[in-house]
Order: structure tokens, then C-alpha cells, then sequence
């Protein structure tokens, strides 16, 4: 074997031990991030595995252990006398938003339950979400239920991804029509886009739609009673064949990162009722991540493994579409794209359509 080959050979190696022992690598970051360990290497480099855990007052042994599998994996460096410093990637898992939201999303939210993914994918249904009660069907239903660390990973996660895609979308919604007059939020989750529309268009109102443990709550949220006389609130299960009413004279219809929380036979349904509810001449809007069509590799990773949370954890079936996918899917429900927007926040893309 030449020494090229040889040197692809063991990088192909590494590779294969990274994933072989990929469950391994990130309890130990979790735990280093837990305890302090990550952030104290980061701040106070120099130091050794013994000093941090004496200034931590955790176990030597404990330090010890994170130290190694956090040098093999390249958190850490350490030199030939045992001091540690931190490597690019520590950093990002210690100061990059975006690293940080998918991080604690895959641990507190995740971890356990993807133990179950061989069955929730030959099985069509979350097995995983067993993990915080073997009673529940869906996880949407019981957001609030969550513990709290899972309960303020999973919001952190959603918002992260949504917020920085919202002021974009405003600003194309703006530049399309700059005098929206009603707003019609389908899968309003807490009302931060609602909130976010009422405050750039001051003449407007919403209708907000959502499931009834959400629309119950929303209206006394502290954030939104200020905006509590321009909303009004649907309750609606999209897993029912219920139509959506009331909504008659609206002029804009919004989903954001909504119909991937459906089967693809779901979301079709569910766009053919808003059809039905949409006047001539109204606009649906829809912002989605397309997975195969995202700016840079690490963006496509987080979207392709993120999908498996829909499937052990969700709902069983769903998942983030691919472009020509979710296209497909509008034209079979009777829409027409008049414009898409990419590249919008970190990932994702703005489809304004109207009806065929």
C-alpha cells in the first residue's frame, strides 16, 4: 500500500470510528458542556484536566475522561504536558447560535427517543415519544407538557430556525403588498409571526389557527395581550376533516414551517381546504427549508437530520420536503408559485402562491 493510499485508508477509518462511536462523542460534549468543563477550557486555556476540575470541584476522574474523548474527537487539544485548549469546533459548540439550538434540540428533546428510530421507521409512527409518555400519539398536543429542559430546547430550536427567516419574509411581503389588511397564521405555535406581521403592518388584523391547547393559550401571553383586540382565534385539528371558516375576507394566508409537520397526502389536504377557505385574489404564503436546496453542506445535514425527529419523535410520517417535492404538491392541490424567495434566514425559502 503507497503511503497515499495508506493515509486515505486511515482517514476513511477515523470517519467510520466518528460515526461507530458518534453517541459516545456527544454525551461527553453534553457533559462537558453541563458541567462547565468546555466553557472553562475555553475562558482559562492552559490549564490541565486536574486544575478544571478542581476550579469545577467535579471528580479528576470525571475530567479526566472528557479530556480524552473530547482531544481523540478534536474539541480539545492537548499538549504533550496535558494542558487542554479549546479547537474551532468547541467554539461553535460553546458560541455559535445556530450549533448551540441544534445541539440541546438532538439532546434534550431527541436523545433518548431516537433509540426507537428502526421502529418508528418501519412503523409509521413516533415510537420515541415513548420516552416522555408512552400515552401520547403527536407531540404538538403536549409542547407545554414537555420537561423543562426539553420543553426550552424544542422552543429554542423553532425559533431560531423561524425568527431570522421572519423579518426576511416581512420584508418580501412588504415589498409585494405594503398594505396587507389580514392576516390568517395557520399553525401559529406561539404567535411570534403574528406579533411580528401586526407590528410592521399597524392597520392590520389576524386570524389565528392553530390547535386548541395553542389558541387557548395564546391570547394571555404577556407578549401578545397588547395585540389581543387585533386577533382573532380558530381552533382547528388538520388531522379531522374539518374546513377552515371564518376567514372569508382575508387577503394573505401564511404557513411557516407547517406542512412539514404532515405526511405529504396531509399537507396536500390541508392545502386544498385553505384553497377552498382563500377568496380569489388572496395570496398564501409559504416558507419552508428545502433540504437539496440549501446553501452549504452543513445546512443540509442539520435539515436531512433534523427530518428524523418528525419520524421518532412527531408524528411518524412527515418530514422537511425537498424542492421539487413541495412544488409537486402545490400544483396537485390546485396552487399556483407565483414567486419564491431562497435563501431567507439561514435555510429557508418564501413561496408566494395564489389559486390555479
Amino acid at each position: 500500500m503507497t503511503r497515499d493510499r495508506k493515509h486515505a485508508f486511515l482517514d476513511t477509518l477515523l470517519a467510520a470510528q466518528r460515526l461507530a462511536f458518534a453517541p459516545f462523542i456527544f454525551k461527553a460534549v453534553s457533559a462537558a458542556l453541563h458541567t462547565g468543563f468546555l466553557e472553562a477550557v475555553a475562558r482559562h486555556s492552559g490549564g490541565t484536566a486536574e486544575s478544571y476540575a478542581e476550579a469545577l470541584e467535579i471528580p479528576p476522574y470525571a475530567a479526566a475522561v472528557m479530556a480524552d474523548i473530547l482531544a481523540a474527537a478534536d474539541v480539545l487539544t492537548r499538549s504533550p504536558e496535558g494542558t487542554l485548549s479549546t479547537t474551532p469546533v468547541a467554539d461553535c459548540l460553546l458560541f455559535d447560535e445556530m450549533t448551540r439550538a441544534n445541539f440541546f434540540f438532538a439532546d434534550d428533546v431527541n436523545y433518548v427517543g431516537l433509540d426507537k428510530t428502526l421502529e418508528a421507521l418501519l412503523e409509521a409512527r413516533p415510537a420515541g415519544l415513548a420516552a416522555f409518555n408512552p400515552e401520547w400519539k403527536t407531540i404538538y398536543p403536549h409542547l407545554p407538557e414537555l420537561p423543562e429542559r426539553a420543553r426550552r430546547a424544542w422552543f429554542g430550536f423553532d425559533h431560531f430556525h423561524s425568527d431570522r427567516a421572519y423579518e426576511a419574509a416581512l420584508d418580501v411581503l412588504a415589498s409585494v403588498n405594503p398594505a396587507w389588511r389580514t392576516l390568517v397564521d395557520i399553525g401559529g405555535n406561539t404567535g411570534r409571526f403574528t406579533k411580528a406581521f401586526l407590528d410592521r403592518f399597524p392597520e392590520s388584523s389576524a386570524y389565528f389557527v392553530d390547535l386548541p391547547v395553542e389558541t387557548e393559550a395564546l391570547l394571555a401571553r404577556e407578549e401578545i395581550v397588547p395585540y389581543a383586540a387585533r386577533i382573532r382565534t380558530i381552533s382547528i385539528d388538520w388531522l379531522t376533516d374539518s374546513e377552515l371558516e371564518g376567514t372569508a375576507g382575508a387577503d394573505l394566508y401564511w404557513m411557516s414551517q407547517f406542512l412539514d409537520c404532515f405526511s405529504e397526502s396531509e399537507a396536500k389536504t390541508i392545502l386544498e381546504r385553505t384553497r377552498r377557505a382563500m377568496r380569489d385574489g388572496a395570496a398564501l404564503a409559504v416558507l419552508e427549508p428545502l433540504v437539496d436546496e440549501q446553501r452549504h453542506k452543513a445546512a443540509e445535514l442539520s435539515l436531512a437530520a433534523s427530518s428524523l425527529y418528525f419520524t421518532v419523535m412527531a408524528n411518524g410520517r412527515s418530514r422537511f420536503f425537498n424542492g421539487p417535492a413541495l412544488r409537486k404538491l402545490f400544483c396537485e392541490a390546485g396552487l399556483r408559485i407565483v414567486s419564491e424567495h431562497p435563501n431567507l434566514g439561514i435555510s429557508h425559502t418564501l413561496f408566494l402562491l395564489e389559486k390555479a
